[in-house]
């Protein structure tokens, strides 16, 4: 058993204009994720001088206890380099007292953490510009460096700048938020780029830290707009991996087997019908052939991203393009392998009920297979969860405001259940007449909500899971288990949302009076496409309400924006 030990410290509570903002949210982020990821995190805030020895001390006896142990020592906040030495920055430190025995010399540090582990790790966020240059450029949310400080060492006045490149024992990682002799951007977000970029990528499956601080210096240097490189040193022996896993076991990778599975049953089911024509068999392969296909993709989309081949876009700068590109990718193949895994809960009721129809009623024609009825659904549905994951996700974000359409910055969960809800109105509006004009008619049993809603809702949440999670790269027992307890969470939302949609309209003899209107005007356009809206509007407004509070549970269980 090897034990993962981490000393998280966030400064921010400098004097005066040496305050840093981000640090201690660096840090308490940090501290989340690496607890995430099985560390033993031990996280502090603001320490003076004599509280950072001490606790520095504390977390070397904790190592010299342990066998067997990575360690991993995180700071963020001020550092410097005096004579090629880097020094550590505690917030009681005077920069009016020019002296550096009033700081922590960071070798020591790496020093006793390679006498008492196996591996260490050492993540230095600091050397944070002069805050003094903080009123320039504030517009773009960077700080400009065009000055450096000065202290007394030795009677002497020394010239101070970044950190200096540092020595290390074997199986040593030691990550620096800026290159050797520059400085660091505190940022004008919630967490510094540096950070930022480390907890966006440090829980990415079977990711060697070496390509992970590859994709970490590209979004640096993408966030700080091409003005801060970040800056390792490594002796390790062998690769290192925050979150181990398997290329094939990627949760989007899984789903897509699953997928490619069922879609196999589905197709053997169709083959062993003996009144199945070449045009439903082959319509059938469609369903396995797009499985394998969207397994494939998977596969290379993540070999090709664990080598390095990945472009990084800053959120804070999408475009709506951006954002309508990213949402239809989610939504098709989210909805492809939703739809496949969710079709028998449409297909298997609907079955049974046409063949007890078709005793009891002469005008309706004989049932087909129980496999060409699952893949008429499969396809319908995908049709219907692809418009439905794709607007859903698009309206979460999108905002039209006098006549000008922007991007939401911030999304309230209320905003995320008006914008999921709307997405879901609008594509039962659009989807109902399709749906109706094949499967409504006479001679079949009408797809009607006590048909279609319960298992439309079931499969929902089985979509909304696909969606978040088909991102090829987050696989952990923690995430199947949150989005997992969230998609039921949204299904018993559905369940209530549908009874108070509903309810009334069956109480009221609504339901009633469309079904008998369909059912002796069905082949007059202009009453079935109105009936097919009459149906259409409620069940995808229950739908985008329980994919809205996938996302809102989901989000929040798993501290992982999904949109």
């Amino acid at each position: 058993m090897v034990d993962k030990i981490a000393l998280i410290i966030g400064n921010s509570k400098y004097n005066g204009s040496d305050y840093l903002a981000n640090p201690i949210n660096d840090a308490k982020e940090i501290g989340k994720t690496l607890t995430r990821l099985g560390f033993d995190c031990t996280v502090l805030y603001d320490l003076s001088r004599d509280d950072m020895i001490s606790e520095i001390d504390l977390y070397i006896s904790r190592l010299e206890k342990s066998k067997n142990t990575i360690s991993l020592f995180y700071f963020s906040g001020h550092g410097i380099q005096v004579y090629d030495q880097n020094f550590l920055v505690p917030i009681d430190f005077q920069i009016e007292d020019k002296v550096t025995n009033r700081l922590i010399k960071v070798q020591p540090i790496v020093d006793r953490m390679s006498e008492h582990s196996d591996i260490r790790l050492i993540m230095l966020d600091a050397c944070r510009n002069n805050p003094d240059a903080q009123k320039v450029e504030q517009a773009e949310g960077l700080l400009d460096i065009t000055n450096t400080r000065s202290m007394y060492v030795g009677g002497k006045e020394v010239k101070i700048s970044g950190l200096a490149k540092m020595k290390s024992d074997r199986n040593t990682f030691i990550a620096f938020a800026a290159a050797a002799g520059d400085f660091a951007y505190d940022g004008s977000g919630n967490l510094s780029p540096f950070t930022e970029a480390l907890v966006r990528n440090i829980e990415s499956v079977d990711l060697p830290l070496s390509n992970l601080m590859i994709r970490v210096r590209k979004e640096v240097f993408a966030i700080t707009q091409n003005k801060q490189k970040t800056w390792d040193h490594s002796s390790l022996e062998a690769p290192f991996y925050f979150n181990p896993g398997s290329l094939i076991l990627y949760t989007g990778n899984i789903m897509a087997i699953i997928g490619l599975a069922i879609s196999f049953c589905i197709y053997s089911l169709v083959l062993g019908s003996h009144d199945s024509s070449a045009i439903q068999i082959a319509l059938t392969s469609l369903l396995p052939i797009s499985a394998l296909g969207v397994l494939l993709y998977g596969m290379q989309s993540v070999y090709s991203r664990l080598r390095g081949n990945i472009e990084y876009k800053d959120e804070r700068r999408w475009t709506i393009q951006d954002h309508i590109t990213l949402s239809a990718q989610k939504g098709i193949i989210g909805g492809f392998l939703g739809a496949i895994l969710g079709s028998f809960w449409i297909s298997v009721p609907y079955y049974y009920e046409w063949q007890k129809e078709y005793q009891y009623f002469t005008n309706v024609e004989k049932p087909a297979s129980l496999g060409f009825i699952t893949t008429e659904i499969a396809i319908a549905t995908t049709f219907v969860a692809s418009l439905l994951g794709t607007l859903c996700i698009m309206f979460t974000r999108l905002t039209f405001q006098y006549k000008k359409t922007s991007l939401v910055s911030t999304r309230t969960w209320f905003r995320t259940l008006l914008g999921s809800s709307a997405g879901g109105t609008i594509s039962g509006i659009i989807a109902a007449p399709f749906l109706m004009a094949y499967f409504g008619r006479l001679s079949r049993p009408p797809v009607t909500p006590e048909f279609l809603l319960p298992g439309a809702v079931f499969g929902s949440s089985i979509i909304i899971f696909s969606i978040v999670n088909f991102d090829y790269e987050s696989l952990s027992l923690r995430r199947i288990v949150k989005s997992g307890a969230a998609s039921v969470a949204a299904l018993i939302g559905g369940a209530i949302a549908s009874i108070v949609v509903f309810g009334p309209l069956y109480l009221l003899g609504i339901v009633q009076k469309v079904t008998e209107s369909l059912e002796n005007n069905f082949h007059h356009f202009p009453t079935m496409l109105a009936g097919s809206i009459a149906y259409g509007t409620p069940v995808g407004f229950v739908l985008g309400i329980v994919i809205g509070l996938a996302i809102v549970f989901t989000e929040k269980w798993s501290s992982k924006p999904i949109v």
